[in-house]
């Protein structure tokens, strides 16, 4: 046979399903499974088929409008390729030095419509938040994105404290008011929480190898949403007293002076002395204010 091999082409079923990501990676903003059959020339059955299948693999995701964008699957793929080539530069090197001067996880977080989206997670270091992986999207209702949202205007302030429960609404207006006196937001929760969010974050690892689970997976995420803990008042932390902190977070923000998104390192510790405390308030603010690839 030497060299004379004739080119193998891809079945059709596999040509279909990689031309769909590759539109989607190519587009510049979602689109419907109608804009993906149309572009393509292909049967809208036929790409409402693929995009199923890619939705419950987690290597696409569809959005409330009806639209669909590359899944986080597909963002972890992709993340830990880039990783590979640019390990020693801008923003991986940035994040995974503060995961190392801090020894936790670490997140990126972005506003995205109605969502906030994890646009680069560093876990070596451990989980942060648990259960979150690269490309995840979650609602944007408090407490998430607080620090983006504390230095937002009103049009992006108002309807996240209206999303709230009613009885909580004091409470968040608070926090964005304290996040300005602080800097940051450090988040506290009790030693049986921190377990809980650990056990929760191994059922959504498993999950997330479930082609049938996926509604399962989305619920099991807004549960550790909503017991992520509570935020620290500037008087709470005064204090030379052992704390329990779950994540610290910081707003990034561009040269303009606007804000462009949230970073977060996640200690998960059930008691930080005030020294250590103070030691992951400065390590997040400080890298928040040289984080490249967003000014």
């Amino acid at each position: 046979m030497g060299d004379n091999v004739e080119p193998v082409d891809a079945s059709p079923p596999t040509q279909r399903v990689v031309s769909v990501l590759e539109l989607l990676a190519d587009a510049d903003e979602p689109q419907t499974s109608a804009q993906i059959a149309d572009c393509l020339a292909l049967s809208r059955s036929t790409v409402g088929n693929v995009l199923s299948a890619l939705r419950a693999r987690g290597w696409v995701n569809r959005r409330g409008d009806l639209t669909y964008e590359l899944g986080p699957a597909f963002m972890r793929t992709a993340e830990r390729e880039r990783s590979k080539l640019t390990e020693d530069s801008s923003l991986h090197a940035a994040l995974q030095g503060l995961a190392e001067d801090v020894d936790c996880g670490v997140a990126l977080v972005v506003v995205d419509g109605a969502e906030i989206l994890f646009s680069a997670v560093v876990e070596n270091r451990g989980r942060i938040p648990a259960g979150i992986s690269v490309g995840t999207r979650l609602p944007l209702i408090p407490p998430a994105a607080a620090t983006i949202v504390a230095h937002s205007s009103d049009l992006l302030r108002q309807p996240w404290l209206a999303a709230a429960e009613p009885g909580d609404r004091v409470k968040f207006e608070q926090l964005l008011g304290d996040i300005h006196v602080v800097g940051a937001a450090v988040w506290g929760v009790d030693s049986r929480s921190v377990a809980t969010l650990d056990v929760l974050a191994d059922v959504v690892d498993h999950l997330a190898h479930d082609p049938v689970s996926r509604t399962l997976r989305e619920r099991v995420l807004a549960l550790l949403g909503e017991i992520s803990g509570t935020a620290y008042r500037p008087a709470e932390l005064d204090t030379d007293m052992a704390l329990p902190i779950s994540y610290v977070s910081a707003p990034v923000f561009g040269s303009d002076g606007d804000v462009l998104a949230e970073l977060i390192v996640g200690p998960m510790r059930a008691a930080v002395s005030r020294a250590e405390r103070d030691r992951y308030l400065a390590a997040v603010i400080a890298a928040a204010k040289v984080i490249p690839g967003l000014r």
